[in-house]
């Protein structure tokens, strides 16, 4: 489902399959949405031309094979003449890998092995589209070197399961949310923890960091949504909106034609319900 981010109303409904969809992703440009099923299928859809959402058909249809298509992302990159495509889609797997997989035509391009046969199921692309960070089962993060296909940084700081990585928007950083209760941050240029945020009571399920880089959005099983200011190391909001575990937040960003000067935050829950926020931030 595409909603206004305006307005919240609904603009279309993407259908192509009976599974449960298990990852949504949207292009730089906002012109693409890509899906990953428990049908093992990725999906990319034009969502460029709203009157069309409710009858659209998937522009590609990748058969990733079992469990390979779990959380998936679109990959942008400048090419620079080597011979993996400027414009990939990467997804992960069940098996400690991440395929990715040519946006032109669907076909397999290369494989990123972690060597521990272990569910990934956090995944996340550097803005610039250099570097691809993954996590799950085990405490173990990696972070790989799109164009080269080598691991560039392991991070082991965390006790539990990750649940959630993500880059700052200068792909210089990298967050991420854990079983443990904790939200750790980490310099992927040095491979270097930065610090560590406690606050929540339970498995903190997703992490963001805010577009300028000097805030984390956070949710997790106590229900809560908190935001972090990254120079103080302290929580600075704590919303109690939703009545169940919290799954999912995600900033508003800016694409190619419309700039974003005050990113609203949004949260999704087990209890169905997206909420939207304005924070208080200076």
């Amino acid at each position: 489902m595409c909603r206004d981010a305006q307005n919240g109303e609904c603009v279309g409904k993407l259908k192509d399959g009976n599974y449960a969809i298990t990852s949504v992703d949207v292009n730089r440009q906002g012109t693409r949405a890509l899906t990953s099923s428990m049908d093992n299928t990725l999906r990319v859809w034009d969502i460029g031309t709203r009157k069309s959402l409710n009858d659209a058909k998937p522009l590609l249809s990748i058969n990733a094979g079992p469990i390979n298509a779990w959380k998936s992302r679109f990959v942008s990159r400048k090419g620079d003449g080597d011979d993996v495509p400027a414009d990939l889609i990467a997804s992960s797997t069940d098996s400690g890998m991440i395929k990715l997989w040519s946006l032109e035509d669907g076909s397999a391009v290369r494989e990123l092995n972690t060597s521990r046969p272990n569910f990934m199921y956090a995944l996340a692309v550097s803005p610039d589209g250099t570097k691809i960070a993954c996590a799950g089962a085990g405490s173990h993060v990696y972070v790989f070197d799109t164009e080269a296909g080598m691991l560039l940084c392991t991070f082991s700081g965390h006790s539990d399961n990750v649940r959630s990585v993500s880059f700052s928007a200068d792909s210089s950083l990298l967050v991420t949310a854990s079983d443990d209760k904790q939200i750790q941050l980490h310099d992927v240029r040095h491979g270097s923890p930065v610090t560590t945020l406690l606050g929540h009571h339970g498995w903190v399920l997703t992490a963001e960091m805010h577009p300028s880089g000097a805030y984390i959005a956070s949710g997790s099983v106590d229900t809560k949504v908190k935001i972090w200011d990254v120079a103080q190391r302290a929580c600075v909001e704590t919303h109690s909106q939703h009545s169940q575990a919290v799954w999912g937040v995600a900033w508003q960003r800016s694409s190619d034609d419309v700039p974003i000067t005050r990113p609203m935050l949004a949260s999704v829950g087990e209890d169905c319900s997206v909420h939207l926020y304005d924070p208080l931030l200076a």
